[in-house]
Formats: structure tokens, sequence, C-alpha cells
């Protein structure tokens, strides 16, 4: 293990000046001989993996009435607060010749920082997420057994599986007692996890921002935010926010994310890690089964792919291909040559196929005379044969199919298939939760 020297709190103190979070624990994170607290902590500093997210989104549920009204720029503060309450500890242990304590602090130290920096606040020190497994562990095995656990939680070589699996087996046949309502714990988690999502929005991104569970975009050119319309349709659309009070909000957050962007080049002249790249968050599932490991990284690899499904390498670009030829028969048909109509046609059906659960179009089709529609005034996508009564059709205006610009589909699309991530994450949460019922049952 590598010496902590009086260089490091050096480091460690000038990023506390600067309320400089991200290099705080990216200096921790990047440290030899580290246990991996200043990674998972990036996760929840930047709310740019699985874990990190559920831990602001149970922080912020758990953490009483004051936790709920915080907004983005209050939680920035609690951050703040606890790396400062975090060195104190450090250098405490520095001072006493204990220089392996001062770069991995014991769980109780981690907990008194979270615990000092909750009081501050007036949070209640329950919206630590991991606070109440390790209480119980204390009352049934002493700190060795709390340390056991918070080693298992830091290890970020095993991807979340050993550690979903250990945390619910632990909650389920060991910690269950008096004090510690297991179904309770395991509930508000699940929520937490399954509110975070398997993607969850960062907040380094100054123009997309999550706020009560919607997603709100800055628009440069206008200089406007744009969101989810009051009413859902079955085409996701964004538009202009008026509210005042929710403009400002967003305001707020955007520009305390660009103050966070500059925070992060703002490396100490000495730092020696300053040529590296920040430490990234690990990409952890927790309690994932190989079918699920399987499912994520097909997450992993639509989060990668192009936004646009004109190209190839985008998921949506084979069910695009079939909206464009329908387009083309359905013009050909017509007697026209395509056009800029049928190019928003083809990418506003993609869309409309795509939310409605299609896996492929067959055929794209007009409706014909019928009472109160007009001849072509709504257009079809079909999957199968229109004769099969088995077949699958969606439809829209096929005025407003041939009016709305492609890149406008194209970010519905987004929307759409973000929200069956979302789906597909819930699903696997409540299968995980189901589970843990039994397996409780079964030990009762």
């Amino acid at each position: 293990m590598a010496d902590f020297a009086k260089h490091d709190l050096e480091m460690l103190r000038y990023y506390v000046g600067t309320d400089n979070r991200e290099l705080y624990f990216n200096y921790l994170a990047q440290m030899e001989g580290n246990d991996g607290y200043g990674t998972l902590a990036l996760g929840v500093v930047r709310n740019d993996n699985a874990p990190g997210a559920t831990a602001n989104h149970f922080a912020q549920a758990q953490g009483g009435e004051k936790a709920l009204h915080l907004g983005e720029r209050g939680w920035q503060k609690v951050g703040e607060d606890l790396i400062e309450q975090d060195l104190i500890l450090r250098e405490g242990h520095f001072n006493n010749q204990r220089p392996d304590l001062a770069l991995n602090l014991p769980v109780r130290d981690v907990q008194l920082a979270h615990d000092r920096t909750f009081a501050l606040n007036d949070i209640k020190n329950e919206a630590w997420t991991p606070r109440q497994l390790l209480e119980a562990a204390r009352r049934h095995g002493g700190e060795p057994e709390a340390e056991k656990v918070w080693s298992m939680m830091l290890d970020n070589q095993l991807l979340g599986l050993t550690r979903g699996a250990s945390t619910t087996e632990n909650l389920a046949y060991r910690y269950n007692d008096e004090k510690l309502d297991a179904t309770a714990y395991v509930a508000a988690m699940g929520l937490a996890r399954t509110n975070a999502g398997l993607f969850p929005t960062p907040n380094s991104d100054p123009d997309t921002i999550d706020r009560d569970g919607k997603t709100y975009s800055f628009h440069a050119e206008s200089g406007t935010w744009r969101g989810p319309a009051p009413i859902e349709s079955r085409i996701p659309t964004k538009l202009p926010v008026t509210d005042p009070a929710l403009i400002d909000a967003l305001n707020d957050s955007r520009a305390l994310r660009q103050e966070r962007e500059q925070l992060r080049t703002q490396f100490h002249p000495d730092d020696p890690y300053r040529g590296r790249p920040i430490q990234a968050s690990p990409w952890l599932f927790t309690d994932a089964g190989p079918a699920q490991e399987a499912a994520n990284q097909a997450l992993q690899a639509r989060a990668a792919a192009p936004t646009d499904p004109t190209h190839a390498g985008h998921p949506r670009h084979a069910l695009y291909q079939q909206c464009v030829e329908g387009v083309h028969a359905l013009d050909a048909h017509l007697g026209r040559a395509p056009d800029a109509h049928s190019a928003c046609m083809a990418a506003s059906l993609t869309t409309l196929a795509a939310s409605s659960g299609l896996a492929r179009v067959d055929h794209v089709l007009l409706s014909l005379q019928g009472s109160g529609i007009a001849p072509g005034q709504q257009v079809f996508v079909v999957q199968g044969d229109p004769g099969d009564p088995a077949h699958q059709r969606a439809h829209m205006p096929t005025g407003q199919a041939i009016a709305t610009p492609p890149e406008q589909s194209f970010q519905q699309l987004v929307v759409v298939d973000q929200q069956r991530e979302r789906e597909q994450a819930q699903q696997v949460q409540r299968e995980q939760d189901s589970a843990v019922r039994e397996a409780r049952s079964m030990h009762i």
C-alpha cells in the first residue's frame, strides 16, 4: 500500500477549499491502495451510474421533509459539507500516525462523516443508503461484521453481482431484527433503484435535466426549455416550458452544472493525477443473473449507438427502413415521387411503430372512406397481413405525419426507447423483489 503523506492532505484541503467534490474523490480514487470508496462516491457526485443515482434517490426519499425540497443546489451544499467532514476525519488519523486509516477510512468514520453532514443540513441520517444495514450488522457481529459488509459494497471488481446477492441475503436471513424492518428497507431500495433506472441522466449535462421524474432539454438557439406535454400521448411530445418557477429552477441547475464543468478542469498544479483522465464510474447492475447481464449489455449497446435511425448502427434502423419502403410504395401507388413529405412521414411512422410496440412494419396504408373519416385522413403502419385477424397496427393523422420534421420525430423516438428501458428495469426489479419475498417466506 502506498503511503498517505502530508502532500496528499494538502491536495485534499485544496479541493475542499474550492468546493471541488469531483476532484476530491477523484484524488482518493486514483491513489494506490485505495479501497474503492472514492470511485463509489464519484457515481453519487455525478449521478452517472445506477448505484450513484440509486443513492441520490434514496437520500431524497428517506431524508425527511427538508431533503424533499432541497433542490440540486441544496444537495450540492450537502456534498460540499460531506467532503469537509470527510477530510476532518482523515486529518485526525494522519495526525495520530495512522496514514493507512487516513487513506481508507474505517466504515464507522465514513458513516460519521455522513451523520455529521446530514445533521448540519437537517436531514435524517437514514438518508445514507447503507446506514440501516450497517447498524444491523453491528448488532449481530460488532464492528468487524460492519466492515465485512462495507468491503463487499466497495468491491467494484464484481460488477455488482456478488454485492447485490449478498446484500439481499443479509437483509432477508441474517440482519432482520426488531430494529431493522428488512421488508421496508428492501422496498425503499427497490423504489430508489427503479426511479434511478439503468441509465440515469448524469447531472454533469447542463442541457438535459431530470426533475420530478421528467426530462427537460435546453435549446441554445432559442434559449428555451422544452419538456414533456402535461397530458401523455401515444407519441411523446416535448413542448416549451412556460412555468416561471420551473424555468428559474432549471436555469439555476444549468448554471450550477456549468460551474461544475469548470471545476472539473481546475486541478491543483501539484496534483500528481492531473495528467490522467478523471476516474470513471463503474457500471454496476445489482442482483444481475446471466439473463439480466445479457439484457444490460444490450441496453449499454443501445446507449452507445447513434441517436438517428437513418444510421445502420441504430437499433431502430431496420424499422425505419421498413417505414421508408412502405412510404415509397404508397407514393408509387399514388403516382408521385418521394419528397420531403415522404421523409417526414417515414420518420413519424418509425416513432409511431416503436411507441406502439410493433416489431416490424410490413405495410403502410391510408385510411379509406369511413364513418366520419375522409379517404387518406389517417395513415396506418401494419405488422402482418392486413387480412389476418391477428395483424397489429397503429395509426396517426396523415397531416401530422407529413408535417413533423424528421429530427423532431427522432427526438421523440429517443424518449420512447428510454421509457421502454425504464419499463424493462422496473420489470427486472419486480422479479427481484418477488424472488426476495419468496426466499424470505421459505426461511420464516
